[in-house]
């Protein structure tokens, strides 16, 4: 691993969808240019707006995160752009604003869709002229930074919505990052979950020997709406709550999840009982039912047959695998 590579251990993932964006990452980081990156909320953009900073050249300097929907609308710009001695009441001293803090470094604008249309305007100007001006002064401060911004928002809909600014827009989507939804990346479901049980058990000073097949098979099932944020408090709530000494199995899960995975499977079985499927009858239903859910070597193990086994049972009956 190079030492670049190397800065990518907090990125964990190498799925196709994954494995694209980095290569963005990669490509992007050693110049100035603006990057714009979105996701919905939990997807970790910080995370790779950092990477653009640390692969950078400017990786020594400062990385500041500004979170534009945090900060009040009376006092953003002053957060930004700094302020002057007397420039408003309580201003008992001049004082930097973020901008002037991220000066040869990165200035990471997260949410900057909730920007108000006035505080775009000034944000324009800045990126333009690559100069700010303090509140209550008149004199312009030139300034090398670089500028990552992220938004959950569809920024071409608040465009048409008067909402946010068009030319605004183009100057922040020079390059776009577009970080896909946890659902997108089952296939990273090992590789995160291993993180996190890792980085928990440290924590909590506990041991945990990983995490069982059926229960991955379980979390492939659920559509993660928080997506890797999502993922990571359900690790982190099930180490809590389970003993020590063994593997996380789906009894050890949250409720919510097992309904979307064992209970599913459960109710199959029942079903199938019921219906009085032979053997036979059994395997190639579930196959058909829940093969978009579940690895060959997953679904293998609920049949309780071989991957050998389960790819000539497909063949037999012409159900080639879905990808």
């Amino acid at each position: 691993m190079s030492a670049d590579e190397d800065l990518f251990t907090n990125i964990i993932g190498r799925s196709t969808k994954m494995t694209k964006v980095l290569t963005v990452v990669r490509k992007v980081a050693p110049y100035k240019s603006t990057v714009l990156v979105t996701g919905e909320s939990g997807t970790g953009k910080e995370l790779f707006a950092r990477a653009v900073h640390l692969l950078s050249p400017r990786r020594d300097n400062p990385f500041v995160v500004v979170n534009c929907g945090a900060i009040p609308e009376n006092l953003i710009e002053a957060e930004l752009f700094g302020h002057i001695k007397g420039a408003f009441t309580g201003a008992v001293a001049s004082r930097e604003g973020y901008f002037e803090q991220a000066e040869k470094g990165t200035i990471f604008l997260d949410e900057v869709g909730e920007l108000p249309l006035d505080m775009q305007v000034k944000l324009l100007r800045a990126i333009q002229e690559e100069e700010i001006m303090r509140v209550g002064d008149r004199r312009p401060i030139k300034l090398d930074i670089r500028i990552v911004a992220a938004t959950n928002k569809d920024l071409d809909e608040e465009v048409a919505a008067g909402r946010f600014r068009e030319d605004l827009h183009y100057r922040l989507n020079v390059v776009n990052l577009q970080i896909p939804p946890l659902r997108d990346r089952k296939d990273d479901l090992p590789a995160l979950s291993k993180h996190f049980i890792d980085r928990f058990c440290d924590k909590m000073q506990k041991k945990v020997d990983g995490i069982t097949g059926e229960s991955l098979g379980m979390m492939r099932n659920y559509d993660w709406p928080g997506n890797v944020r999502e993922l990571e408090n359900v690790i982190e709530q099930t180490i809590v709550m389970m003993d020590e000494g063994k593997a996380i199995e789906p009894a050890d899960l949250p409720v919510f999840l097992e309904r979307r995975g064992y209970e599913r499977r459960n109710r199959f079985r029942q079903e199938a009982l019921d219906k009085k499927l032979s053997i036979a009858e059994y395997t190639r239903e579930f196959i058909l039912k829940f093969e978009t859910d579940h690895t060959e070597k997953e679904l293998a193990q609920f049949l309780g047959i071989t991957t050998k086994t389960l790819w000539e049972k497909r063949k037999t009956w012409n159900i080639p695998r879905k990808r």
